[in-house]
């Protein structure tokens, strides 16, 4: 059986040495990924980067975005390089799980509109896997990095089926969401 472990990449005062540490360990002990979730109104590493740092420092374990807030990535072409250089780097460790999030704090410090998400991010994935298809953009040697959905409405699923490789399942809500308001 395959268990996968978060990065503490969205604790509260983690510091780079503790992240770095927790992979190394996450890998010696044969844990099969390490995940990260993404925030923006938050005190969080950034996803991609965290997982840049831990694959510095680990050899086999999987590395994925659990999941990644696509909408707030403006560019699909940066973000498909991105993904690119995280996998090569890590010697092909790398997945990228993407999803809409439902936070609209995220979105407003991020001067993206809540309204219309869901097109704007399968237009990004459809842009992504275009530019994985092609040999314009890279680092290529590693391949593609593989690529899972996440949500829990049904075009989530209808998204995942299309583009992905797989389906991750969405956090228990709102209120378990890191620093949630009182509503």
């Amino acid at each position: 059986m395959d268990v996968a472990i978060g990065l503490p990449n969205a604790v509260p005062g983690a510091t780079g040495g503790q992240l770095v540490e927790w992979a190394r360990r996450a890998d010696a002990r044969g844990f099969s990924s390490l995940g990260t979730i993404d925030r923006i109104v938050y005190e969080n590493y950034e996803p991609l980067i965290a997982l840049a740092g831990a694959a510095a420092v680990t050899e086999r374990i999987g590395l994925c975005t659990s999941v990644l807030l696509g909408p707030l990535r403006v560019n699909a072409t940066e973000l498909a390089k991105q993904a690119l250089s995280l996998h090569a780097l890590s010697g092909g460790r790398f997945t990228l799980g993407v999803g809409l999030g439902g936070r609209d704090d995220d979105y407003e410090a991020s001067g993206v509109e809540l309204a219309g998400r869901g097109r704007q991010l399968d237009a990004m994935l459809e842009r992504v896997k275009e530019v994985w298809a092609g040999d314009e953009v890279g680092p290529s040697i590693a391949g593609t990095p593989g690529l899972v959905v996440g949500g829990h409405a049904d075009a989530s699923f209808a998204r995942a089926a299309r583009f992905a490789d797989g389906w991750i399942a969405a956090g228990p809500g709102r209120s378990s969401s890191p620093r949630a308001p009182a509503r």
